[in-house]
């Protein structure tokens, strides 16, 4: 029990050095910098100009941000605050010089704001470049259409109805002029889609250019819609007529009728006829090399997506009319 005792102790007077130790080394540090702190350095900082005072109808379109070498002179602890926090100057651009495509920021007429920027105690040595260009374009408004891009597969029996549809099918870009120009359409992300069954509706980001960060977007994602539905194959026998046939002839053709094969939804199958067909022969079209009739579909009802004719050439007789 007493050399039980004898440790606790031990290790109570061991942890009170080591604390000791720790308070001496951690003050002698705190010492140490302190002095460091209070020498004179010279040193040169980057600091990045960032405009201000930009005319509302103008933009900069410098691919980079624009910075400038300051060589300071200071105290440590005058210039420690440039290491923590990010070295930034404001360039008030309504005071700059500029041409028709860049505004000319230069030390001989921004000495004085560079050094009123930094505490009276610090002092300015050198600037590094002397001349920097800040490359600008007029602010443009673009109304620019909406391309989908879309990967689909449909389920057995099923296809689309109509056409893709985005909301809203085009938007609204801000941004300068020389890129807004060129601008023709703004596509989305490619959508994949598989065993499609039923409709589509579903949002679906914008492939936004890689200059987007000088552009403005009204939206950067659009609603995608489709409809698709159950699909069959049907066929109608459609009557062929011959256009432009001259009074003193008479013109005999086989077949008088051509099957017409169609396809569209279930809904609209029984609705379909063969007299929501036209097919026609142009008698115009005829020549020595041309031995047939080329028949050509030149009507069909709206409901149907695709429709084709099962014969494409018809024989023909022409004989003179007796009057």
């Amino acid at each position: 029990m007493i050399k039980k005792i004898k440790n606790i102790k031990s290790n109570l007077i061991q942890g009170k050095r080591l604390n000791v130790f720790v308070l001496f080394l951690s003050l002698s540090f705190l010492i140490s910098l302190l002095s460091k702190l209070s020498n004179t350095y010279t040193q040169t900082l980057q600091f990045e100009l960032q405009p201000t005072q930009i005319e509302s109808n103008e933009l900069i379109v410098s691919k980079r941000s624009k910075a400038i070498n300051v060589t300071l002179s200071g105290r440590g602890f005058e210039l420690l605050k440039y290491y923590i926090s990010e070295p930034v100057i404001d360039v008030d651009f309504s005071q700059l010089n500029k041409d028709k495509t860049h505004y000319y920021w230069t030390e001989r007429n921004q000495l004085e704001k560079i050094i009123n920027h930094f505490d009276a105690k610090i002092t300015v040595k050198a600037i590094n470049p002397d001349t920097v260009l800040f490359a600008y374009d007029h602010q443009f408004i673009k109304k620019i259409p909406v391309t989908v891009l879309i990967n689909p597969s449909f389920a057995v029996g099923y296809d689309l109805v109509d056409s893709y549809r985005s909301v809203p099918d085009s938007i609204t870009v801000i941004g300068p002029e020389s890129i807004l120009k060129s601008m023709t359409t703004v596509r989305t992300k490619l959508l994949n889609l598989s065993a499609l069954n039923s409709n589509i509706d579903q949002d679906v980001d914008l492939e936004l250019p890689i200059l987007s960060n000088q552009l403005k977007y009204s939206h950067q994602t659009v609603s995608l819609s489709a409809e698709v539905a159950k699909f069959t194959e049907g066929s109608v026998n459609v009557p062929v007529t011959i256009i432009n046939v001259p009074k003193a002839v008479n013109i005999n053709f086989f077949p008088k009728e051509i099957p017409v094969i169609f396809y569209a939804t279930l809904k609209a199958y029984n609705s379909i006829d063969a007299g929501d067909f036209s097919v026609e022969c142009d008698f115009n079209s005829l020549n020595i090399d041309n031995n047939y009739l080329n028949p050509v579909l030149v009507n069909q009802p709206i409901n149907i997506k695709t429709a084709k004719l099962k014969v494409t050439q018809l024989e023909y007789v022409i004989t003179p009319k007796n009057d």
